[in-house]
């Protein structure tokens, strides 16, 4: 994914968070679609992805099955399509999340279209995302899946969209979503999980004409329940009336991008505040939402951590040394991800 849309996706994501919370039926698509601000346009590279839903290609995020005896507390990325094992039957049970970002969507099988997928992994609210989209190019285009799991157990389909039945995921209901677009769009898939929450799974920039049966057979493959992910960076003592509104893991899927980047989102009366991180050698990442401020950096470990928002003014953060007092409440695990843990705390 190209670092603009990538920024343009957080921006989205980081939008949402601050609105009021949407009724028990979040639309995945309609969440997607909801973009406010463009971030800073090519201020380095990256992120992008998440949280609501539908409509805009996002290829930040993503939680891939670990294969036995992996090495290295990340998540590993299949190279290869593998067979699907079905979907859990049993109601997950929520897992209480020791580390800044757990996922409850992830990936089992691929297609084989989506060669070498650049993942990662998202939250907002309640809502997990993971996506994938292939580092090498197709016909020009870069193909993406993005996998969400919809708040909630009530449907509800934004308007230019209509149900068309599909094939059912593991017994149970589910249906296409179709564009009232000439264009016609992404193709989603959309179906009822063991849990009762409906699941979603968009194809972006797909090459061949199987991509219905790839994406019944990469739904059947999915599996829900919590899990964290693991990651750089390990905030610690931040100020208690900041709220977590969203937390984001991309590795962008062109060479030139970082191999990773990271975003912390938090609201508190009415205000927003973003850590971000990336190595150092891509230069300053930030969110860039025009009334963010200047942002807040400091490098260690092979690390860039940036931070900035309106609500740098607010007592707590002042308190505490304003940006740069909360960058040292935030502790670098390091820039290679074999040294990243899924623990962490407040």
């Amino acid at each position: 994914m190209r670092s603009h849309e990538q920024r343009d996706l957080t921006a989205r994501l980081n939008a949402l968070a601050e609105s009021p919370a949407p009724p028990a039926a979040l639309d995945a698509t309609a969440v997607i679609a909801r973009g406010r601000v463009r971030l800073r346009r090519r201020r380095q590279a990256l992120i992008g992805v998440v949280a609501g839903s539908t409509a805009a290609v996002l290829a930040g995020v993503l939680l891939l099955r670990p294969t036995d005896g992996a090495s290295v507390p990340a998540l590993p990325t299949p190279t290869a399509p593998t067979l699907a094992a079905p979907s859990p039957t049993a109601t997950p049970k929520p897992t209480a999340s020791a580390g800044p970002l757990s996922t409850e969507a992830r990936f089992g099988w691929l297609p084989s279209w989506l060669a070498q997928p650049a993942v990662g992994y998202a939250k907002s609210d309640g809502q997990s995302v993971a996506t994938a989209s292939t580092r090498t190019a197709v016909q020009g285009a870069y193909p993406s899946l993005r996998l969400s799991l919809l708040n909630g157990t009530a449907e509800s389909v934004a308007p230019g969209l209509h149900k068309v039945t599909a094939p059912a995921v593991d017994g149970r209901e589910a249906h296409w979503l179709s564009s009232d677009e000439p264009s016609g769009g992404p193709v989603v898939l959309r179906w009822m999980t063991a849990s009762g929450r409906w699941a979603e799974l968009t194809a972006s920039l797909w090459s061949g004409a199987k991509v219905q049966s790839d994406l019944l057979r990469v739904a059947a493959g999915a599996e829900f329940a919590g899990r964290d992910v693991p990651f750089p960076v390990r905030p610690t003592a931040v100020p208690a009336d900041l709220t977590l509104r969203n937390v984001e893991l991309h590795r962008p899927s062109r060479d030139s991008e970082p191999p990773w980047s990271t975003i912390v989102s938090y609201t508190v009366d009415g205000k927003w505040l973003s850590v971000t991180a990336q190595p150092a050698d891509f230069g300053v990442f930030a969110d860039g939402r025009t009334d963010g401020g200047t942002p807040v950096c400091r490098v260690e470990k092979g690390v860039r951590l940036c931070a900035n928002g309106t609500a740098a003014g607010i007592p707590s953060v002042q308190r505490i040394g304003g940006l740069a007092g909360l960058l040292a409440r935030f502790e670098v695990l390091g820039a290679d991800e074999a040294s990243w843990s899924a623990d962490g705390g407040r």
